[in-house]
């Protein structure tokens, strides 16, 4: 299981702590770093990376910390700013988010394909509940991402888990708090 918390390697580390304690369960730690130009997960990392530098810089980064870059949901309707073809400057594409509406995958789906960019699914979990909702099945996500040796599954997040997370969003703004605590 890959952990990435917005713009912290602190949720991946504590995971890989605990999942020390199960046999056959690994967490590999990152982050999904916000770059100037969108979100970019840094896979594979123990050590925090700057935010708002140029998507270039933070792939550097990604790569001097010893991890993989794949562009986060480069699409995205919700998320702004979204990477749109900048994805195509890092070692992978997320071309399935459990949280995406299907026409914003679908255009990642198609630039990741036509210019033979490895791809990458996530379920872009906020809560326990839809952790898991989509993925990567591989041996070892740092090598094989990037070689394309990865098989994606998963399905959308509900309609109902969305409302509830949109609600959880603008309920934390309120009251100016972490939606996760």
């Amino acid at each position: 299981m890959i952990i990435t918390d917005h713009d912290n390697v602190a949720g991946g580390l504590a995971g890989r702590k605990v999942a020390r304690g199960y046999e056959d369960f690994k967490v590999i730690p990152g982050a999904e770093v916000t770059s100037r130009s969108g979100h970019i997960l840094a896979i594979g990392i123990e050590n925090n990376v700057p935010t708002g530098l140029t998507v270039e810089e933070t792939v550097e980064r990604i790569h001097d910390l010893g991890g993989i870059a794949v562009a986060s949901h480069p699409f995205s309707s919700r998320v702004r700013p979204s990477l749109g073809e900048e994805c195509l400057k890092t070692d992978g594409v997320e071309v399935f988010n459990a949280t995406n509406p299907g026409h914003s995958n679908s255009r990642a789906l198609t630039l990741a394909q036509a210019r033979g960019r490895p791809r990458t699914a996530g379920s872009d979990a906020h809560w326990a509940r839809t952790v898991g909702n989509a993925g990567i099945d591989c041996d070892n996500p740092l090598e094989d991402i990037s070689r394309g040796r990865v098989s994606l599954f998963g399905g959308y997040t509900s309609s109902w888990d969305m409302r509830v997370f949109n609600f959880r969003q603008l309920a934390s703004a309120l009251a100016n708090r972490p939606l996760w605590k």
